[in-house]
Order: structure tokens, then sequence, then C-alpha cells
């Protein structure tokens, strides 16, 4: 059976790497009749954060990333935590220690001085500090096929032999990673490229113990537009952000799923179902994937679109940025205008702030500048004598403005917007009447007069 895994460490928010290695390993299970595996990686206890696990766990549902087994989810090979596992990595290094296939090295006066001997290393185990080292003793060339890049060679020689239990009693990611893949049956690791090089570490491993090996797929590194790998120095990178900026989650799978693979044609906006079917491992690519967050953007005003204003109201409210008791209508009718204009659901939420926090005080502060008695005079009339808002109309009174008040540009254009909306700059006049409606239009002109 196909088994993959998604093993996270709980050291901050979910990456977007980490969310593209999660889908891939989802979608690839799926497609085979598998099953995913949710592993938490928390071997690390110096840089473990709270409430990482939960959070990571919150973001794999929001996505749909349904996991098979995993923490507090069908058990059968758990625990599912790595620190809960420890006896169990003891047991192991013990053997391969035994079998003169590792060594430690005890510390002493800050460095680390290697014993060989087994039994004398079996005896300080128990009262000194110590790491266990895997021995490579070896300077041959191995070559390890790897299902997206073929072939891999690597020079043993240049490999010194690596740690895999930390003086505090965890093992390293290398150690771990390949007892629990053994223990958990997964058959295909599908991880990062970042971890090519320690590969030879972990085969290494499965010929020490004599396990049959996984399959090895690793995904091509995310970049920058300068080809530098992407990391949170060049700005966002976990998924929280993008879900906190207004990226919709459909816009998001779909625009990481398109970092390293591609779909045969040239259909670019697709759903999680769509993928289940079309992905397929040849269709990865080896070079490195450019984050470009134009390409996202775009993707998320496309999917902003096809939305219905109270779907778009329902997630803003979600997102605790707007009151539902407030008239859904006129939520509607400035939701149904910014969806067209609009990148994030941020942008829309700009666009309502606009029509419904005006700011009387303000605009009478800025409007000192301008002479705006008859021309909010000549507007309430105009508007007064309309039965209904259309661009025509409205269009009709700026030309009548200009005519017999001999108000142009700046001097007619933002004393209007003030009154209105208490901005100098937004929507044109044709949008902020018809969304604002007739009746309220000329109250508000009224209370600046």
């Amino acid at each position: 059976m196909i088994r993959t895994r998604f093993a996270p460490s709980p050291t901050g928010l979910l990456h977007v790497g980490g969310l593209r290695t999660a889908l891939y390993n989802y979608i690839f299970a799926k497609q085979n009749n598998g099953e995913f595996i949710l592993r938490i990686e928390d071997t690390d206890q110096s840089r473990k954060v709270d409430s990482a696990d939960s959070k990571i766990i919150d973001q794999l549902n929001y996505f749909n990333i349904d996991f098979d087994e995993g923490p507090n989810k069908n058990e059968k090979f758990g625990p599912y935590y790595q620190s809960q596992r420890l006896q169990l990595y003891k047991k192991h290094y013990i053997d391969l220690i035994k079998n003169k296939k590792a060594y430690i090295c005890v510390e002493h006066n800050g460095n680390l001085i290697p014993e060989f001997d087994v039994d004398l290393a079996l005896e300080k185990i128990k009262t000194s500090k110590f790491v266990v080292k895997l021995l490579i003793n070896s300077d041959k060339k191995i070559s390890i096929y790897d299902e997206l890049r073929g072939d891999v060679e690597f020079d043993l020689s240049l490999i010194d032999d690596p740690i895999i239990i930390k003086s505090d009693g965890f093992p390293t990611y290398h150690f771990a990673n390949v007892i629990d893949d053994h223990y958990m049956k997964i058959s295909h690791v599908i991880r990062g490229e970042e971890w090519l090089s320690s590969l030879p570490k972990h085969v290494l491993l499965y010929e020490s113990f004599g396990w049959e090996l996984p399959s090895f797929i690793h995904l091509p590194l995310l970049l920058n537009f300068d080809k530098s790998k992407l990391s949170k120095r060049q700005g966002d990178v976990h998924v929280e952000n993008f879900i906190d900026k207004g990226y919709l989650k459909d816009a998001i799978i779909n625009f990481i799923a398109l970092l390293g693979w591609h779909p045969s044609g040239n259909k670019e906006l697709f759903d999680l179902n769509y993928l289940l079917g079309a992905f397929s491992i040849d269709r990865l690519q080896k070079s490195g994937a450019i984050f470009d967050i134009k390409k996202l953007d775009w993707m998320n005003s496309q999917y902003i679109k096809k939305l219905s204003s109270k779907d778009i109201l329902d997630v803003l409210h979600n997102m605790n940025l707007v009151n539902k008791s407030i008239n859904s209508t006129q939520y509607f009718d400035i939701i149904k205008y910014a969806k067209n204009n609009s990148t994030t659901l941020l942008d829309i939420n700009d666009t309502l702030n606009i029509f419904l926090e005006r700011n009387i005080d303000l605009s009478k502060k800025l409007l000192t500048d301008y002479q705006t008695s008859k021309l909010f005079e000549f507007w309430q009339n105009q508007l007064s004598l309309l039965k209904e808002v259309t661009e025509n109309n409205i269009q009709n009174i700026v030309a009548l403005s200009k005519k017999e008040l001999n108000i142009y540009g700046k001097s007619l254009f933002i004393p209007l917007r003030l009154a209105l909306i208490s901005k100098e700059h937004g929507p044109d006049l044709f949008t902020i009447v018809s969304i604002l409606g007739l009746e309220e239009s000329q109250k508000r002109i009224k209370e600046l007069l």
C-alpha cells in the first residue's frame, strides 16, 4: 500500500513550503488509494513553540488536507510525536553500538572523545554525558535513485560521521525519521530538495538495520525572484500570513500546487478536486520554483470575482472584519463593486470602510480650502430631481456643474468625495452615489452645507 507522510517540526507557523509538501503527499496518497500520515517531529526541544503543532493541524484541516493517521486519529503506529518515542530510538542506537555500526562520544572538557570499545561504551552511557555517531567508515561512492531526479551519486568520503543521538538524549532528524518511516510503513518519502544532501546518511541507516528503502522524491526548492532560497527575511513565507491578508484558501492551494508542478495544457485555475485527478509525479520540475506573489495576487482576484457577495460577507465576518448586523443590502452593493477591483479580501474590507466609516469632522477640516456651498447646494438640488441613479444622470450633473458653476477638476470631485465618503480619492461619483442611494447621498451633502 502507498503510504506517505508529512512530518513538520512544531517550531513556528506553517511555511508555504511545508504546505506544498503536505499537499503533494496527500494528493499522491489519495490518487493511489493509499494513506496519508501526519507525524510531529518535535525532537528539537530548544526550538519547540507551544501550540505550534495544533496550529499546523488546524491549517491542514482548513485546506481540507485530511490525514488518515496522526495525533489523536487512528494511532495504529503511534505515538505520532517523536518526543514520545524515545525508548524506541534508544533500543535501536544501542543495537547499532553493539553491532559496531555506531559509537559514542563522551563529553570531556568541552570535547567529544570517541569510545569504540562496545563494552566500555555501554557502561559509559549509564553515567556519562554523550552523543552517538553513525559510523560511515567508507570512502566509496554510492548511487541512490530519486524518482524525480534519477540516480544521484554521493561520495561518502566527504561525509563526516553524523550525530544520531544528541547529548540531551533526543535523536537527530536523520535518525528518528528513518526509524519512524520504517515502523509507520512509509512507502514514499516526498520532501524538499534541502534534504537531498542528507539522503546518503538516511540510506546508510536503512542498510545498517537491514530495512527496505522507501521511494524518495525530493521536491524543487522555493525561490525568490533573485533565485535565492525563499526565507522569512524576504517577506511573508507563512501560510497564516496570507490567510490574514485576505487570500482565499482555494487560491492559495492553486498557487502552491504550481510551485514545482504543472498540469498538461494551459489550465491555471483549479481546485483540490481537480488536483486529485490531474497531479502526477512525472510533471514535477527539478529546477527551483519561483514564488511569484503577483501570480498569487492575480489568482486570488479571480477567485474573489467568482464568489457571491454573501459568501464574501460571510468570510469577512469570520475574519472579524465586519459586523453583519449592519444592513446586508448595503454591504452587498459595496461588495459587488469592490470584488471586481480587489486583489484580497482586505481590499474589499477597505472599500467597505470607505463607505461605512465616514468622518464628518475630517471632511469639514479638509473642505476649508474649497468653495463648496454653491457646489453642494447645486448637487443636492440636482439629485433631488432624479428618480434613479444612472451613470448618464451623474455625468450630466457633472457637466452642468462645470457649465453653470465654472468648477472643474479637483475643485469639483474632491469636495464631493469628502462630503459623501470623507475621502479625497476613491471610486467615481456614479459608483459612490449608486451605492449610497439618492436619499443617503443628499443627506450627507446637506450635513456639510
